[in-house]
């Protein structure tokens, strides 16, 4: 029989990276070993994980909504997920499970805690999600990108803490071209400043907005800009806006997003963990938006270190349309302070995350 391990991932890009991450390098290290993903079927993981190689079992579970319906129906679903993994876990016979932190994890830690499955959470925020809070009760082992995180879990868990970082892909940067080349590849200037701008897969409204409202700015100055704006804007509309641009890129989603960083000398985004540990590990200088949404207000925490070091600037969403343009345009036109926040981008690093979290995975086999 096959040695397999289960992940419980996806929802956001943030949750699903750092998991891919993982797998990865249990692939690199051990190609014997099979790796398989529970997740939604509407979600980023249905199709980022397949497209990475893994097989990928949806469950039908979504996150309770405040209408009275969505209440009465959420312990029904909730039941039929733990259900469906618990199928899956008696078929599969997984030796441990990682739960990467979103909602979609609670029925697969339960189901894997009904077998007696091992579990590791990754918590990569520094205010810990409720998936992880709840999973925390019955879960092994904890790994962490920021140690403050474990005042959010059971003390006999916090003490098996690991502060390892986040996870990001192996060989990120490690792409063989250019700057100048990644430019061009995206029918840019090769020689010009380039800022990269998004907001996660979904796109951010007050990034956008501001956008809108700024890449007129960057353009007359000379300046490249690579724009993801997410799914959720009407993007023929905004190409058209901009289409008399030649040095202006806009599109709903970038696949070769290493080559987006290469091309970059300035990054524009959220600030969740999984961009966070990207950006660190590139050191690529940042201005950061922080989502106003995000839960316990995780990401500004998350922001303010990185400013308190001088690797990055916040601007919060309800000052990001009013400043963005005069913020990226000040930082752009000092050289020595965009190297200062780079240095202290790369100080920041924890290259070997993924190894980390995989070596107790499969240490559990």
């Amino acid at each position: 029989m096959s040695k397999t391990i289960l992940i419980a991932a996806g929802g956001t890009g943030g949750h699903l990276y750092p998991a891919l991450a993982v797998a990865d390098e249990v692939r690199k290290q051990r190609p014997d070993v099979r790796v398989i993903f529970v997740g939604t079927q509407e979600r980023i993981e249905a199709r980022e994980v397949p497209r990475a190689g893994y097989q990928f079992y949806p469950i039908a579970i979504e996150a309770p909504r405040k209408s009275l319906t969505s209440m009465s129906l959420f312990p029904l679903k909730f039941s039929k997920a733990i259900v469906d993994c618990m199928k899956l876990i008696s078929k599969e016979r997984p030796r441990a499970m990682l739960g990467a932190g979103a909602y979609l994890s609670v029925p697969a830690g339960i189901a894997s805690w009904s077998f007696r499955v091992p579990i590791a959470l990754l918590e990569i925020n520094s205010v810990p999600g409720a998936a992880n809070r709840w999973l925390g009760r019955i879960a092994q082992k904890l790994f962490l990108a920021y140690p403050e995180a474990t005042n959010g879990f059971p003390k006999s868990l916090a003490e098996t803490a690991t502060v390892c970082g986040t996870p990001v892909r192996a060989g990120l940067g490690d792409i063989a071209i250019s700057a100048e080349e990644a430019r061009a590849s995206f029918g840019l200037e090769a020689s010009r400043t380039t800022i990269l701008v998004f907001g996660g897969s979904l796109g951010a409204r007050a990034i956008n907005e501001a956008m809108q409202a700024s890449v007129t700015k960057f353009a007359e100055a000379g300046y490249n800009v690579l724009w993801q704006t997410g799914k959720s804007v009407n993007l023929t509309e905004l190409q058209q806006q901009f289409a008399a641009m030649p040095n202006v890129r806009v599109t709903d989603y970038i696949y070769e997003m290493e080559r987006a960083y290469r091309a970059a000398d300035l990054v524009v985004c959220r600030a969740g963990a999984s961009s966070l540990a990207e950006v660190t590990r590139l050191g690529k200088p940042a201005v950061l938006v922080p989502w106003s949404g995000a839960m316990a207000n995780h990401q500004e925490h998350n922001a303010r270190s990185f400013e308190q070091d001088g690797a990055a600037v916040v601007l919060r969403d309800n000052e990001v349309r009013e400043k963005l343009a005069s913020t990226v345009l000040e930082l752009l036109s000092d050289r020595d302070r965009l190297q200062k926040m780079s240095n202290a981008m790369k100080a920041r690093a924890h290259e070997d995350a993924a190894t980390v979290v995989a070596a107790w995975l499969l240490d559990r086999l």
